[in-house]
């Protein structure tokens, strides 16, 4: 059995590590947030952008979630938009809801970035501090960081905005492949120098978030972003776990999974298990309840569902546990406290 007094970082990484767990670690995709009181307070007074830019109140936002409910990890307080607005493509939120980019790339002049490395280390200095401050505060929990994915963040450049089908993005990625190639290139060692300073300031792990991953057809998936996505990962080797996120679905699975990584955050609705069985390997899976139960369920019901998910991994060990997708503004307190007692129970 394992060791009453084990802290939650040495859990996490037993976990990710393949040592036998009492229990899988418990994080939540974009904890923080509007379902909490305390998040919608520190919002109404300094707005998203201004908690994000300012390290000691991004330090608070990820730590309110963790004093409430004592997830085993915390992820940094941040957003996937940070790479480009570094690269000189500031974004603002819409009054409607949305982010509109204040530049877009229309051909490969626009592509041509020059030091995304220098820029990404230079202009993201206010993330580093974030992180050293959130690492101090929390030293027997794991710290994780992340970035967007190029694939994801070049859809958001080209296209402006957000977008169910990104068409101006389909049709440059078709039509300007040289573009591409070189919008890639930068958004690659941009999200490379970033991850490793992340790593300089002590985090446990790293996530790539990769959510428009739907717009490349099967058998793309490597070639159009997975191959970047393995660059930014390799970068990190020996330094932090590394996670990859995709809604691809279980039958896509090996696309993402010749990224490399040490585990793989699975969208909902795919089968964990099934997973396992069909691709045998070296790797931990992080998932993947439903975010919809945490506004429309009742706590027993999310209680069960998660009893449901974390019994279908007990053969095969290396789970981490979290939800299909981020956490909505509209979550039950009192499903999410359900939740964490629903996990804690192996303990």
């Amino acid at each position: 059995m394992y060791a009453a007094n084990t802290t939650p970082r040495q859990l996490f990484l037993d976990a990710c590590d393949g040592r036998p767990t009492s229990r899988p670690p418990l994080w939540i995709m974009r904890q923080a947030g509007r379902y909490l009181p305390e998040y919608r307070e520190l919002k109404e007074k300094r707005g998203f952008l201004g908690i994000v830019k300012t390290p000691e109140l991004a330090a608070e936002a990820a730590m309110q979630p963790i004093r409430r409910f004592g997830f085993d990890c915390a992820i940094a307080f941040s957003d996937i938009l940070t790479i480009p607005e570094a690269l000189g493509f500031p974004y603002r939120f819409k009054d409607g809801g949305g982010i509109e980019m204040e530049r877009t790339v229309k051909n490969e002049s626009d592509a041509e970035i020059s030091s995304p490395r220098e820029r990404a280390r230079e202009n993201l200095g206010y993330v580093a501090e974030n992180i050293k401050i959130l690492r101090s505060q929390l030293p027997d929990r794991a710290v994780f960081g992340f970035c967007g994915a190029p694939f994801t963040l070049a859809a958001y450049m080209v296209e402006g905005g957000g977008s169910k089908t990104f068409p101006k993005f389909s049709e440059f990625v078709k039509n300007s492949p040289k573009a591409f190639g070189t919008l890639m290139e930068a958004l690659c060692e941009a999200a490379e120098e970033y991850a490793l300073m992340q790593s300089e300031c002590g985090i446990d792990a790293f996530q790539i978030f990769d959510s428009n991953a739907l717009l490349i057809p099967d058998g793309g998936y490597w070639e159009l972003s997975g191959k970047w996505n393995a660059r930014i990962l390799g970068a990190l080797k020996g330094r932090a776990k590394t996670f990859l996120f995709t809604p691809l679905g279980a039958g896509r699975f090996p696309e993402t999974a010749a990224a490399g990584a040490d585990a793989y955050s699975v969208y909902t609705g795919n089968d964990l298990a099934a997973i396992r069985r069909a691709n045998p390997g070296d790797y931990a899976l992080q998932g993947n309840l439903d975010p919809l139960l945490l506004s429309r369920a009742s706590p027993a019901e999310v209680a069960e569902r998660a009893r449901e998910i974390i019994a279908s991994q007990k053969p095969f060990g290396r789970h981490i546990f979290n939800l299909g997708h981020g956490i909505l503004p509209d979550a039950k307190i009192e499903n999410v406290e359900a939740l964490c007692s629903a996990v804690s129970e192996g303990e």
